[in-house]
């Protein structure tokens, strides 16, 4: 079982009594969860202290008259009890387009707690007139419905209905959003990318009403309650209102109606119904269908003959179809003969254009070669002859050198007579001193 804990009204509600963003928060003032599920706190979130306590079991909303506090059901019963019909006090069934100004994009959340676990859930309700317009058309007005488990990557706080949402609200009771508010669109593109981040928020979205109220069901948040206390508050009268009851039969519809899917016994009744109908168009029915037989013989021929008309026209328009076809694919094929037979000239003039080419590159590569073997020839005697006159200069060299080698051998005696000579003129010198 759940109960309300907070909830979330933006950019909604009649003129007179607009919900630009407000919160209403009826959290932490009851009993203490028997046994609170483990829970992981986002990165900015203060750490908690003490177990976790359920929502306010009661509260007093003071408003003075026009206040907003029938708005403000509303709303809410909009969430939990999808579809016009079931508009909270009976009121015509465009009463909540009242509440959407053109530029609007409205948005309803509220958050439920478990009483025993202490686990939350988000339901949701958003809301436009398509085209930015304003219309008397209910078709123009888009209205969808979305829940998740919050946690880190998305609460309620930080709902991305605008551009620029805080992670949590600079001050308590503070916006927390920020910038152009963002389209239906843009908030569903928002919240898709949102629950494929962060896969253990479980984000749903809705657009059908019974596939709304089945996952409802499988939250575990009965829409059957709602039901009741929109009957009790048709008329804002008490509780007692719902069972005053004149008879019997009364009663009884009551019990039906709560234990039984209308869904089902509104076709039974379109069926029952639809019999009944027929039943009694019975003699018109009858007179129609001798009428019709005794036109049977009298078309049969008319028939035939528009059968055959038929099918010698089909016949026709075949022949001509194929005719108009097999013209059709000539002159696609002549066009594409044409262009071919273009692309083949083109091909050709440009063969010879490259053959031309070749023939001046060919002739402009036997010069360059004839040249470059006269250079290479000229280049080869000029190194022969340097070569050759390299030669000879070391023939001389060695003519030179073997001419040394041969006068070696005097030059040798000569020295050695030299010195002996220098020997006996010292001696004979000394000796005459």
């Amino acid at each position: 079982m759940y109960e309300l804990s907070r909830v979330r009204l933006y950019s909604i509600g009649p003129a007179g009594a607009r919900y630009a963003d407000t919160v209403l928060d009826l959290r932490g003032v009851g009993r203490l969860v028997p046994d609170p599920a483990p829970t992981q706190a986002e990165f900015f979130e203060e750490e908690p202290v003490g177990p976790p306590r359920r929502p306010a079991p009661a509260g007093v909303l003071f408003l003075e008259n026009g206040g907003g506090k029938s708005v403000l059901l509303k709303l809410i019963f909009s969430v939990m009890l999808p579809g016009h019909r079931n508009t909270l006090g009976g009121a015509s069934s465009g009463v909540l387009r009242k509440f959407l100004l053109a530029d609007d994009c409205g948005h309803v959340a509220l958050e439920w707690q478990h009483v025993q676990t202490g686990e939350c859930v988000v339901v949701g309700k958003v809301s436009e007139w398509r085209g930015r317009q304003v219309s008397g058309d209910p078709r123009k007005f888009a209205e969808a419905w979305y829940s998740f488990r919050p946690g880190p990557g998305l609460t309620l706080d930080n709902l991305p209905v605008a551009e620029a949402t805080a992670v949590r609200a600079p001050v308590e009771g503070a916006s927390g959003a920020q910038g152009r508010r963002r389209t239906m669109k843009g908030f569903r593109d928002a919240l898709t990318e949102a629950g494929k981040a962060y896969p253990h928020l479980e984000v749903h979205w809705e657009e059908i009403h019974d596939r709304w109220i089945e996952h409802l069901g499988d939250l575990g948040l009965d829409p059957e309650l709602f039901r009741y206390q929109r009957e009790m508050n048709a008329d804002e009268g008490e509780a007692a209102g719902l069972f005053a009851v004149k008879k019997d039969s009364d009663f009884t519809d009551l019990l039906l109606r709560a234990v039984t899917d209308t869904r089902d016994t509104d076709g039974l009744a379109d069926l029952v119904g639809g019999f009944g109908n027929k039943l009694g168009r019975r003699a018109e029915l009858m007179a129609e269908r001798d009428f019709t037989a005794g036109s049977v013989d009298l078309l049969g021929r008319i028939v035939e003959a528009a059968e055959a008309r038929t099918r010698a026209r089909d016949v026709h328009t075949a022949a001509e179809r194929r005719t108009r076809n097999l013209a059709r694919r000539l002159t696609a094929r002549g066009a594409q003969e044409r262009v071919r037979a273009g692309d083949l000239a083109q091909r050709v003039t440009a063969a010879a254009y490259a053959v031309t080419h070749a023939e001046s590159a060919r002739d402009r590569s036997n010069l360059i070669a004839a040249e470059l073997a006269y250079r290479h020839a000229s280049l080869a005697l000029t190194g022969a002859e340097k070569a050759a006159a390299a030669q000879k200069r070391e023939l001389a060299e060695a003519r030179t050198l073997h001419s040394a080698w041969q006068a070696a051998e005097a030059v040798l005696r000569h020295r050695a007579a030299a010195d002996r000579v220098a020997r006996v003129s010292a001696a004979i010198q000394e000796a005459e001193r």
